[in-house]
């Protein structure tokens, strides 16, 4: 009897530490669980997925150094108050960017980036559209790949608002934009009849440019926010590419419907634009455009009215609307 008691102890005993010996190790697991799940929730919270128009990206969730390769897309990042470490091209020469660009290192011209420097700088993010430098600025930072004219600037900016986790400025900054056009429509009440056409122009050295709603020079705010309309033989040449380019005998084939007239003259290789300019506006089937004859050509800066993103196109529709209403 005696035997059997202690035999009972003995069993009890070693059942105890069996069941202390699970629970420490359960304990142990379940904080190892803890652990992991907290490390993945750190790891989600620092990077997130971008699903754009080349794939998914993984990139970070709120970018502090963001470099954008290519400078036809900086004004996006500037209207959602992201100020971009570095940038290429001739940008930081157009007036209304230069004061924000100032902290902003220039890493190359319109047509190639200087990879060290780029590296130097460390971006988290890189945004470009130049497919043949993609893989290398892959190297170096998560890139974010929009190939040029994928989208209009209003779903350009959605993108960029979804890039840099800023999509409730971009709402903001849609209804701020809304709003404007709204007071600027108001304003040409008086100024423009409906059925009044407009036509963008742009000389070059040797060529003449038709530019339509979807290529910069103001085309996106003349025709498509303030809804003002182009001759229709101008619409139909520039529909399929944005643009088009014309002969100085077929300038009264496109102009002759004009109202008003936007023209831009590029610099020549001495810089100049006035003797550019002369060779067009001093001839007879210049002189004889009813617009010219109504004194409603309104000579435009290229560099001002080159970019479409946001910022461009605020001051371009200040632009317009003041150049209309001083008619």
């Amino acid at each position: 009897m005696k035997q059997l008691r202690i035999s009972f102890v003995c069993l009890f005993v070693l059942v105890s530490l069996v069941a202390c010996g699970s629970s420490n190790e359960e304990g142990k697991v379940n904080q190892e669980g803890e652990s992991d799940t907290a490390n993945k929730q750190e790891i989600s919270d620092e990077t997130r997925v971008y699903k754009g128009p080349q794939g998914e990206v993984e990139i970070p969730a709120n970018p502090k150094r963001v470099v954008i390769a290519d400078q036809d897309y900086v004004g996006y990042a500037l209207a959602l108050g992201v100020t971009p470490i570095a940038t290429t091209g001739w940008i930081f020469e157009t007036p209304y960017f230069k004061d924000q660009l100032q902290d902003t290192k220039k890493v190359g011209d319109k047509t190639s980036i200087n990879m060290e420097e780029v590296i130097a700088l460390d971006p988290d993010l890189i945004v470009t559209y130049s497919e043949d430098k993609n893989e290398e600025l892959s190297k170096i930072a998560p890139t974010v790949l929009i190939p040029y004219a994928t989208y209009g600037y209003r779903d350009m900016l959605t993108e960029f608002g979804k890039i840099l986790n800023k999509e409730e400025e971009t709402k903001d900054y849609f209804t701020a934009f809304d709003k404007k056009i709204e007071e600027k429509e108001t304003e040409l009440d008086d100024v423009i009849k409906n059925d009044e056409k407009v036509v963008i122009l742009e000389l070059a050295e040797k060529e003449m440019y038709l530019f339509g709603e979807s290529y910069g020079r103001g085309g996106e705010i003349i025709y498509n926010e303030l809804g003002l309309n182009a001759p229709e033989k101008v619409i139909e040449v520039t529909k399929e590419e944005g643009w088009a380019s014309i002969s100085l005998e077929a300038v009264p084939e496109y102009l002759e419907e004009a109202d008003h007239i936007f023209m831009g003259v590029r610099e020549t290789e001495n810089g100049d634009t006035e003797e550019r300019k002369s060779d067009v506006t001093s001839l007879t089937i210049w002189e004889n455009l009813p617009a010219v004859k109504d004194g409603n050509v309104y000579e435009y800066e290229v560099n001002n009215m080159y970019f479409t993103d946001p910022i461009a196109l605020e001051h371009q529709l200040d632009f317009i609307v003041d150049s209309l209403k001083s008619e």
